[in-house]
């Protein structure tokens, strides 16, 4: 991969992730979907925090591409990012925090609170996701950090991205930058919820723009209505890299009609928070590296079982150790 000054570069929603364990008899409580992201206004936030007070909570940065640039810039990549924040207490928290890691910060004030997520977890290790996105789509064109791009060998982003006409046109024009610059596009599918919303427009992306796909079996299966081994190839055969993630059962990377298979490493599942952000930042990370697939496919892997064996989605000092190159 040509070197440039930064690693990776991305655009997507700033939020502060708030992870609150629960009970399974709470997702029935509170109306929730298990194991999906959620869109829900400013009151029914609140609403939900004051009734789960009492719960143990954590805070820590979210939103998929942001978990996954905070990563390679825990393992000394050198990242942007560029997103939305309110002028508050969580928008002061995410600016502080890209600082601390030494992310190269994008930030614009936006004229509504920043965003947030409810990071709901029952005792199996299920995310189930209420997010506010407040301030942080309220971006367009007008974010896109142009610069930074052509100067990245990768520009990443995810589904998320589609919730508002600006931020798609916002992202198309990130993607004509790194087309221009010869920065790799890598599109991260996010969540089943996205793509049943945007479905064909997701199939062009990939058709058109992508160079790097990342999607997990049951994203697969929506677009392409095939097993994740077809859909690995369907995507390779269009000059595409196809990564698509199978949980217990590893991953399959397919890169010009062959498969490789990552086995999956043995762990105790916790909380699932960000384990798919953590397994495209070790692919990325590896890539960025010029190693092979099948290393990159396993730095991705360890990524995202250290992520789930803990309650948050951090990862720990161990594996960071590790893993920086």
């Amino acid at each position: 991969m040509r070197q440039k000054q930064y690693a990776v570069t991305s655009v997507c929603n700033a939020l502060v992730d708030i992870l609150i364990e629960i009970e399974e008899t709470d997702v029935e409580k509170y109306d929730l979907t298990k194991g999906i992201m959620h869109l829900v206004d400013s009151e029914k936030q609140k609403n939900l925090l004051r009734n789960l007070r009492e719960n143990k909570k954590t805070t820590e940065l979210g939103g998929s591409s942001m978990n996954a640039i905070r990563a390679l810039a825990m393992l000394r990549k050198k990242t942007v990012f560029a997103g939305m924040v309110g002028d508050d207490e969580y928008g002061d928290l995410i600016s502080r925090r890209l600082s601390e890691l030494g992310i190269v910060s994008k930030l614009k004030l936006g004229s509504d609170s920043t965003g947030t997520c409810l990071v709901l977890v029952t005792p199996d290790g299920e995310r189930t996701m209420n997010t506010c996105l407040g301030a942080s789509c309220l971006y367009g064109t007008e974010i896109v950090p142009h610069d930074e791009i052509a100067a990245s060998e990768v520009f990443h982003f995810c589904g998320y991205q589609w919730s508002s006409e600006d931020q798609r046109e916002g992202i198309k024009s990130a993607i004509e930058t790194a087309k221009k610059q010869s920065t790799k596009i890598s599109f991260d599918i996010a969540d089943p919820f996205v793509v049943e919303m945007h479905k064909e427009d997701f199939i062009r992306t990939i058709e058109n723009d992508a160079d790097i796909v990342f999607a997990n079996e049951k994203e697969a299966q929506m677009l392409y209505g095939l097993n994740p081994q077809e859909t690995a190839l369907q995507i390779s055969k269009l000059g595409k890299l196809a990564v698509i993630k199978l949980g217990a059962d590893g991953a399959l990377i397919a890169n010009q009609g062959k498969l490789i298979s990552i086995p999956a490493v043995e762990t105790k599942v916790v909380d699932t928070t960000a384990a798919g952000d953590m397994f495209a930042a070790g692919f990325l990370h590896g890539l960025t590296s010029s190693l092979s697939l099948t290393e990159c496919g396993h730095i991705a892997a360890s990524l995202a079982s250290d992520v789930i064996s803990r309650y948050g989605a951090n990862l720990s000092q161990q594996v960071i150790n590790r893993f920086r190159l």
